[in-house]
């Protein structure tokens, strides 16, 4: 909030004066704000009186994961940093919880402090608080329990054996709904299922810019993994973007024309030019346009891939 406050023009004297209104008179006994200068000065604080007080050499220390420094070199260090001040035997005062925050496109330091013992006094608090009410549940849940438990028995234990029996008709009833179940499902596995693949994909919608275009399937060449996201490559060699994942692309396209080459691409027919061998047992396809990696067929794809090409 200071910073945005220097951005935006305010001078630094008003920036000072708006923070200094909005906590002055502020509870200091469990947790606090103020603000320093670079060399110690106090320049905000719930109390005014202590307005334009400097930090002294010997006046607290500050124990961090970084180790034990004095206060005051903490703050001239101007970086941001926390841990816990403690005043020494000499000092009436209670060790704190400091956390402190430099003030870009100033020399400010904003220092929030916490009282460690109030701060246990009130979770101390919290805690027997919440142990009393859990305790005192507890007592009203298990006695209640107890008595409806008794209640619910002995109301219901007539009716036991009645629902018993009526319990037997209805496994009786479900035996031959079972009966029943297994022959219809019998019947539904001898007709031809139909398969997963989608309605075949004519059209594709893309963005180029803030143009909306819709692409015909005709007009790609390959699809392509690149990085996290898949890109379309056109016959004529334009390249767009889309949404869709290349095993989402393959539910959707007629795999009569378009055929997954491997994890990365997803090539047309009509985009192949040459096919080599290429290692031992696999295939090099060459496509035009051609893209920046080579297509190869593993050896477990390759009667596969010739299968498809001898539709």
């Amino acid at each position: 909030m200071l910073e945005q406050q220097l951005q935006s023009g305010l001078t630094q004297g008003k920036v000072i004066h708006n923070l200094q209104e909005s906590i002055e008179n502020t509870d200091t006994q469990s947790e606090f704000i103020c603000m320093y200068d670079k060399n110690g000065v106090e320049l905000c604080h719930p109390n005014p009186a202590l307005i334009g007080q400097k930090i002294v050499v010997g006046n607290s220390l500050l124990r961090s994961a970084n180790g034990t420094i004095p206060f005051n070199e903490a703050i001239a260090q101007q970086k941001s940093l926390g841990g816990i001040r403690s005043f020494g035997k000499a000092k009436n005062r209670s060790s704190e919880i400091v956390n402190i925050y430099p003030v870009k496109g100033s020399d400010w330091i904003v220092a929030a402090h916490t009282n460690i013992e109030v701060l246990q006094a009130e979770l101390s608090s919290l805690y027997n608080q919440f142990l009393v009410c859990f305790l005192t549940s507890a007592l009203i849940i298990i006695g209640s329990c107890l008595f409806l438990i008794r209640q619910i028995y002995g109301r219901y234990e007539k009716e036991v054996s009645l629902e018993i029996n009526q319990l037997n008709e209805k496994v009786n009833t479900l035996a031959g709904l079972n009966d029943q179940l297994a022959k219809l499902q019998h019947e539904i596995n001898a007709v031809p299922q139909s398969t997963d693949r989608e309605v075949t994909r004519k059209r594709i919608i893309t963005y180029l810019k803030d143009e909306l275009i819709h692409l015909d399937v005709n007009e790609i060449a390959f699809f392509f993994l690149d990085g996290a996201g898949v890109r379309i490559v056109t016959h004529n060699d334009k390249k767009y973007t889309t949404t869709l994942s290349l095993d989402e692309l393959m539910k959707q396209l007629d795999d009569e024309q378009f055929y997954r080459a491997n994890r990365q691409f997803i090539i047309s027919l009509q985009c192949i030019k040459t096919i080599y061998l290429y290692g031992k047992n696999q295939l090099k396809i060459v496509i035009k346009p051609e893209p920046d990696e080579a297509i190869l067929i593993s050896k477990n794809k390759v009667s596969e891939f010739k299968k498809w090409l001898d539709r």
